[in-house]
């Protein structure tokens, strides 16, 4: 007993160190102890954006203590990889829980299958990065992310991952982090993740899960599906003892109800919220199992539970339900639920919660809910069986008309849209989705939305439509960095308003066509097309258009070393826009040629305005920028200076671009003073910046620049 004591009380103090010292390795579990488990507990830092437990949590004991193992080896990222249903989730969220001690830094979460497209950008504000390191593209946001985690102990969920491209960029790569994934596939091409494929409960767990669902109760909130402000309630229904304990359901009793339902969690929990004796349950399922083989969804057990519960639901339920399986995204909001049910607000609030009750509908914040994904397919399959044709096309067109937020579910519907005949409704809801789709990190949804309506275009003979089409395409494959396919939809895009007339839109498209051949590094043919959009614009009279036509003018005669003709436009663009970058790029451009006067007024009116408005990454641009105007005048001291502040202004919000880039201005400035010692010790921070980033080539440049390699 002793011994025992002893064991218990190591254990603890050994927690507390790693939590205390969290620059520490990773700490290995004592000889014979097994893992160190942490207690779950509610963490309030700006980084714990972990789900809370899920309250009926059953079992899987074996897989957390090899997950445990897994982490105190060393393992810095695992895939939990498995059949939908399974509780991957569920697990991951109570793994995480228990190793919060061992990452003070921050707990974070991310549901890939949310369809939203911005996840580094939410990971980042929730690391307190500033809004405007949370803009800009997918590989920028992803770099900044891995500069703000590099030396510090943070754990990562990222749940319901689809395949390797879109969790790669994501998984942390300081020796301090871990990165927990969650899959329905195998991820077999994602070799930087240890893979723990997931297995059904076993049917004890899975008795012992049946036995605390007490029948109609509101459900317990899967993790990943809570809005984070506290934990579920925990059942205390028919199978609670005295102190919380479960007694034990009798020999064999629910044997049967847990084989019909595969033993998954989900399928068991659903069973269970219907009611009724497991051997009626079971005998209920089998048979449902028989009659829904011909829906060849592949989970039959699952269905068939849900088959059972849909039963149970009132005549208008289940036409909520069956509407619902017309919208193709996992979370819907109360408005879109009464859109595809063509009810009012309050009567589809009120059926969605009667849909939570039985276990078909998860809460997920105000005004919101989320189906899972096999609960989706059945609502699908009974939506297309139940129903009249022209009801289904009804639902989609009243969803199509109601303009979802979600960017993936968006795409879905305009394809679906178009598959169905109603181009008018699809190219309406593209149109008006996509001033907000194109600042979304991923444009692979925009690309698959427009590519829809480009295909109805063609089929219904609308030029207007093909052209609008292909400039959506041309635009969404320049911010994806794709710039050759961005040059040849553009192109297209021109031919086709040529024709029909199209002179205002020639406009902007031509300025996108200039951008994108300027960024493939074919400068003389955008410097063609910018002067083209920059006639037409000022025949028409658009003063916005040339304005941001002027800006990328300036900024392509910057990159042609012709920096007389970029002044000429940027000073310009000026008067016709308010935008701080204007100015500090113009501030650049009079360095350039000597006007230092100039340079400094431009430079400190655009500081002035990006502390007025807490854009630290801006003001540690135009810092760096005056740093070089100083040294232009001679004034080392005045330039360092300069660059000290820029470096602060980019530690304050841990920009590891800014950091590299202003730390080896100043070992610059220092070398140029003499002093070899405190220049190399900048051109250590820079390179270990860069390292961090991932630019090797720009690492290695400022490597060479060291005077003892």
């Amino acid at each position: 007993m002793l011994l025992l004591v002893v064991a218990l009380v190591l254990v603890a103090t050994a927690a507390v160190v790693v939590v205390r010292r969290s620059r520490a390795r990773r700490p290995e579990p004592a000889p014979g102890a097994g893992p160190v488990v942490a207690p779950v507990t509610h963490d309030t830092t700006r980084g714990a954006e972990l789900p809370d437990p899920i309250a009926d949590f059953v079992g899987r004991a074996d897989d957390l203590t090899t997950l445990l193992r897994l982490v105190h080896a060393g393992h810095r990222a695992i895939a939990v990889t498995g059949a939908p249903g399974l509780g991957k989730s569920a697990l991951a969220v109570r793994l995480a829980h228990e190793l919060r001690p061992f990452y003070p830094d921050g707990l974070l979460y991310a549901d890939l299958g949310s369809g939203r497209g911005d996840v580094p950008a939410r990971l980042l504000d929730a690391l307190g990065a500033p809004e405007e390191e949370q803009t800009g593209e997918a590989p920028a946001l992803a770099a900044r992310l891995h500069s703000r985690t590099a030396r510090r102990r943070v754990l990562l969920l990222l749940d319901a991952t689809t395949d390797a491209p879109q969790v790669r960029p994501l998984l942390l790569p300081g020796d301090g982090c871990l990165t927990l994934i969650t899959s329905r596939n195998a991820l077999t091409d994602l070799p930087e993740a240890t893979p723990f494929p997931l297995e059904p409960l076993t049917e004890s767990d899975a008795q012992r899960l049946w036995a605390i669902v007490p029948p109609g109760a509101p459900p317990a909130v899967p993790p990943g599906q809570s809005s984070g402000a506290g934990g579920g309630t925990t059942h205390a229904g028919r199978a609670m003892g005295e102190g919380g304990h479960i007694p034990p359901t009798g020999p064999h009793l629910a044997d049967g109800l847990v084989r019909s339902c595969g033993r998954l969690p989900l399928a068991v929990r659903i069973a269970a919220a219907v009611g009724g004796q497991p051997s009626e349950l079971a005998h209920r399922i089998n048979a449902e199992r028989a009659r829904l083989d011909a829906l060849h969804v592949g989970d039959v057990p699952a269905r068939a539970a849900f088959e059972i519960a849909y039963a149970t639901l009132t005549g208008a339920d289940r036409h909520l339900l069956r509407s619902l399986g017309a919208y193709p995204g996992p979370r819907l909001t109360v408005r879109i639920a009464a859109a595809a049910a063509g009810w009012p607000h309050q009567a589809a609030h009120e059926g969605l919660q009667r849909l939570a009750a039985a276990q078909l509908a998860q809460p997920d914040g105000p005004d919101a809910y989320r189906l899972h994904a096999l609960i989706r397919r059945f609502a699908a399959e009974r939506l297309e069986r139940d129903t009249a044709p022209a009801e289904c096309r009804a639902a989609l067109e009243r969803l199509l008309a109601a303009g979802p937020e979600d960017s993936t579910a968006v795409s879905l519907l305009v394809r679906a849209g178009v598959r169905e005949g109603l181009h008018g409704a699809a190219h309406h809801l593209a149109t008006t989705a996509d001033s907000r789709l194109r600042d979304e990190p991923s444009q692979l949804p925009r690309i698959a939305m427009w590519s829809a309506v480009l295909d109805a275009a063609r089929r219904a003979g609308e030029h207007g439509w093909a052209a609008h089409a292909l400039r959506g395409l041309g635009d969404a494959y320049r911010r994806e960095g794709r710039y050759e396919q961005a040059v040849d939809h553009l192109r297209m895009s021109i031919a086709v308003q040529h024709r029909s007339g199209a002179r205002a839109e020639q406009i902007e498209t031509r300025r996108l066509l200039g951008d994108a051949l300027h960024r493939a590094g074919r400068y003389d043919a955008a410097l063609r097309e910018f002067q083209m959009a920059l006639d037409s614009s000022r025949a028409l009279g658009g003063p916005t258009g040339e304005a941001e036509i002027l800006r990328g003018l300036g900024a392509l005669h910057l990159d042609r070393r012709r920096p007389d003709e970029a002044i000429t436009c940027l000073e310009a663009a000026v008067p016709l826009t308010g935008c701080p970058d204007t100015r500090r790029v113009l501030g650049s451009a009079y360095v350039q040629t000597g006007n230092l006067t100039a340079a400094e007024r431009c430079l400190r009116s655009a500081l002035v305005t990006y502390r007025r408005h807490g854009r630290a990454v801006g003001e540690g641009w135009t810092l760096r920028e005056l740093g070089y105007l100083e040294e232009r005048r001679w004034a080392y001291g005045a330039g360092a200076d300069h660059h000290r502040a820029a470096l602060a202004a980019f530690d304050r919000v841990g920009y590891g671009t800014g950091v590299a880039a202003a730390a080896e201005a100043m070992g610059d400035n220092l070398l140029a003073q003499g002093n070899e010692a405190g220049a190399d010790a900048e051109y250590l921070r820079a390179a270990t910046a860069y390292a961090d980033l991932g630019d090797h080539i720009r690492e290695a440049e400022v490597r060479r620049k060291l005077s003892v390699p």
